[in-house]
């Protein structure tokens, strides 16, 4: 209806304007369509980073580091936190993400842009997709005794769209 369209346009209109205060220097513009209005950024985004702690481990220091590669609105990075959470009390650790879409990290977007959730073990490549509660005892026990090896199928997007 009308008043549907007018309501779809005035929220794209509000929504960006949202983008362009927060974002002054991205290229935005609003594109009309026959459905809805639709907000596009071109170099930029309009929602906030998911880089940061999520939880440092409760011990003597000596626990290791869990850096989940991810995204905002990634569902399978939410499952491996869940898996992660479970161990956490039995197999201390602290947890990391770094947002791949953050312009800082535009190397690991560059690697990881089609196979997020990608954990590192500290810096070493552990796992990708999914992770069991075994797969985390493992490797975290693995990491405290100081026996982790980095895994095989570290995945590089970059360098298979060179190919």
């Amino acid at each position: 209806s009308d008043l549907e369209g007018m309501r779809n346009l005035h929220f794209a209109m509000v929504f960006f304007a949202a983008c362009i205060r927060a974002f002054p220097s991205a290229n935005a513009f609003l594109v009309r369509s026959t459905r809805a209005p639709i907000v596009a950024l071109s170099n930029s985004r309009c929602f906030a980073s998911v880089t940061g702690t999520v939880y440092t481990a409760d011990d003597d220091g000596d626990s290791p580091t869990v850096r989940l590669f991810t995204k905002e609105g990634c569902t399978l990075c939410d499952k491996v936190k869940d898996v992660l959470v479970q161990v956490r009390e039995e197999f201390p650790h602290s947890l990391e993400q770094v947002d791949i879409t953050d312009p800082e990290h535009e190397q690991w977007f560059d690697k990881y842009k089609y196979d997020i959730p990608v954990l590192h073990m500290e810096t070493k490549f552990w796992i990708k997709h999914r992770m069991t509660v075994e797969e985390a005892r493992e490797g975290i026990q693995e990491a405290k005794n100081g026996a982790f090896e980095e895994r095989e199928g570290d995945p590089n997007a970059a360098a298979y769209e060179r190919n």
